[in-house]
């Protein structure tokens, strides 16, 4: 039962990071941004920032809120949906699931960051817009180690 939880979350999963892929090689046209380049945003433009941040966050969410624990439950943790979400950062991080959890903690910062600062005030906004972006590559490295993770233990099983 587990098994197929986990198969139909990383399937979900792949779908977000293919959705992030495409904008992302549809954003590096233009990034990084100032608050000039900013206000000059096209509509395709900023369908694709907002196609980018909308995957994002759902990769995001997906993974802290479910895979992670999804991950902890197949190796029979104990206790991980009652667990703080920082102790199930600090269990990954222990058995090597996470190289780091203070990563994770920043990649969610950096998320909420572009929440209040987005089409806010246009330089903050660009900043914040080329933080997520340049995160990108982090939390596709950690999905991507996750998911490796569980295919070989899976294999193992």
């Amino acid at each position: 039962m587990i098994h197929l939880k986990i198969e139909k979350l990383i399937a979900e999963c792949d779908k977000h990071l293919k959705r992030i892929n495409h904008a992302y090689a549809k954003m590096s046209v233009f990034m990084p941004l100032d608050a000039r380049k900013y206000q000059q945003l096209t509509d395709d433009e900023i369908e694709h920032i907002d196609q980018f941040l909308f995957r994002f966050a759902k990769l995001q969410d997906a993974m802290g809120e479910k895979l992670f624990i999804l991950l902890l439950e197949f190796l029979k943790e104990e206790n991980t949906r009652n667990k703080p979400f920082v102790d199930v950062l600090n269990r990954l991080e222990q058995i090597g699931l996470l190289d780091d959890k203070n990563v994770w903690l920043e990649l969610r910062k950096i998320r909420n960051n572009i929440a209040h600062q987005y089409e806010d005030e246009p330089q903050q906004a660009a900043e914040a817009l080329n933080a997520i972006f340049v995160s990108k590559s982090i939390l596709d490295e950690i999905y991507t180690k996750l998911k490796a993770h569980y295919v070989d233990m899976r294999n193992k099983a």
